[in-house]
């Protein structure tokens, strides 16, 4: 069988305790949580999916991300960012990869801010921006190469920008709700890198730079 193999049952649990308890296969991936009707499971290189019976797989294949030269529509957004949507149809809601910019180096007209989300990242195309997050520290800067993984509901806020700056920005949902915070001033007294926002920590990947 292959990683595109589709086995049907009519007892998802039945069926895992069979492969794993019977024939040695290891479970993978369960979806969703709260009323599983997949199962993604493997042994020595075989993958394949348990799915229940009138539950078929998704088999559209995923609408390509759109290249610079391709003109999808650049829009004013939060904050005075210019905003480029890159997955027409945005996955029927499931997700959204913005291609953003800075035009003014300077500093930049944000806030204090979270944003109900499930994951977001942001990877840094061109320039530099000043961020800074709570319970991380300083604010610091985020140059092309470097990508930071922003956990649902962290307080952050863009500072300054520089050298015309572009990031890439995928978030799901789609559409989301940002909140201002008030209250908050960051950088704030407590450092606690090691905090889980929603179970998930702050996540900062450097490019190598010589």
């Amino acid at each position: 069988m292959s990683e595109s193999t589709v086995i049907e049952c009519d007892d998802l649990d039945e069926a895992i305790e069979r492969y794993t308890g019977e024939r040695g296969y290891r479970l993978d991936m369960i979806f969703p949580a709260d009323s599983p009707r997949e199962a993604l499971l493997s042994m020595d290189g075989e993958v394949f999916r348990l799915v229940l019976e009138n539950h078929p797989v998704r088999s559209e294949p995923l609408p390509p991300l759109l290249g610079k030269e391709e003109s999808q529509e650049w829009i004013s957004g939060r904050a005075g960012m210019m905003y480029r949507d890159l997955i027409p149809g945005r996955l029927n809601g499931k997700v959204i990869a913005s291609h953003i910019r800075l035009l003014e180096d300077g500093p930049v007209a944000d806030y204090v801010h979270y944003h109900k989300i499930e994951f977001q990242m942001i990877y840094c195309l061109k320039g530099r921006i000043e961020v800074v997050y709570e319970d991380q520290g300083p604010p610091f800067w985020l140059e092309a190469g470097d990508c930071v993984v922003q956990p649902p509901e962290i307080r952050h806020r863009v500072l300054f920008a520089e050298g015309t700056a572009e990031v890439l920005e995928v978030s799901m949902p789609a559409e989301h709700e940002t909140w201002r915070d008030h209250e908050l001033e960051l950088p704030n007294s407590t450092i606690n890198t090691s905090r889980l926002f929603k179970g998930q920590p702050f996540v900062i990947t450097r490019n190598i730079r010589e």
